[in-house]
């Protein structure tokens, strides 16, 4: 494992050179810093991906010729060899805290969180629990397996804030991060586990995490059939199962596919094979 270096004194504590087994994604290094007035960065450039967040103060952010002033509440990325210029307000200097990382996943993931090559800052107003994770990483520097694994999980957490945040400022599908058919398949096997249970399609939306219209107008395009409908049909082919290989009572093979009631479980049997049940099983018998 390479050597972690640990800082702390006053105003400023990081951790550097953390050692790293992730190819996916792995934390670099972070820290809390209170500049001084006029306290500054480059012109230089950095080999990982670095967040700042800042949590007072103010001071400036130079880009590709483009400065960024900004202040409490603002976070921005300096992307890899790309030279930039940060420099803190001399009146009123900022303190903020930093994570770097890289990784083969370090850029999707910032751009589900909003960043991209030319969208360098974004709003993050309460910092609060930024500041909780990076403290984690910091208290967690010794150099064992499972150090490490913490001081990754507290990585995730901190680009999991930026992501829910960035994508809660969304409105309609554009809210949703994966394909619509991914929402479909969970559906399906949420369906298919819980069929017996009384599922509601408001359960199945909020088990996965998206609104119930929207669930409905995906699945029906891609089903040709309403999840309730869907859901219907399921506890009749599994009714038809038991009916063939079982010789259990109607009440009871009602019960199993989610119907307390085995009047409407035999009305509902009827209306989608068109016989009752136990004709149905008689027939099978024949």
């Amino acid at each position: 494992m390479e050597e972690t270096n640990y800082l702390n004194f006053a105003g400023f504590q990081c951790l550097e050179h953390l050692s790293h087994n992730s190819i996916d994604l792995y934390l670099s290094t972070c820290g809390i810093q209170n500049c001084n007035g006029g306290h500054f960065f480059g012109p230089g450039k950095r080999d990982v991906y670095i967040l700042h967040f800042i949590c007072d103060g103010k001071g400036t952010y130079t880009v590709k010729g483009k400065t960024y002033t900004l202040g409490k509440g603002d976070v921005f990325l300096i992307n890899p060899d790309t030279e930039v210029y940060y420099v803190a307000d001399n009146k009123n200097p900022w303190s903020y805290l930093w994570v770097g990382f890289h990784g083969c996943k370090a850029a999707t993931y910032l751009s589900y969180a909003g960043f991209d090559e030319t969208k360098l800052t974004r709003k993050l107003q309460d910092t609060s629990l930024i500041f909780t994770y990076i403290q984690q990483i910091i208290i967690n520097r010794q150099l064992t397996y499972a150090n490490e694994l913490k001081r990754e999980a507290a990585l995730l957490q901190i680009l999991s804030i930026l992501i829910e945040g960035y994508r809660s400022s969304f409105s309609g599908t554009d809210k949703y991060d994966y394909p619509y058919k991914i929402y479909v398949e969970q559906a399906i096997d949420y369906i298919q586990a819980n069929y017996r249970n009384n599922v509601k399609i408001n359960d199945i939306a909020m088990y996965i995490g998206i609104d119930r219209s929207y669930l409905s107008g995906i699945f029906k395009e891609t089903m040709d059939i309403s999840p309730q409908e869907y859901l219907l049909r399921y506890r009749i082919e599994q009714a038809e199962v038991m009916l063939k290989n079982t010789g259990d009572k109607i009440g009871k093979i009602a019960a199993a596919v989610g119907y307390q009631d085995p009047l409407t479980f035999s009305k509902m049997f009827r209306k989608y094979k068109g016989i009752s049940p136990l004709k149905y099983r008689e027939e099978c018998q024949k």
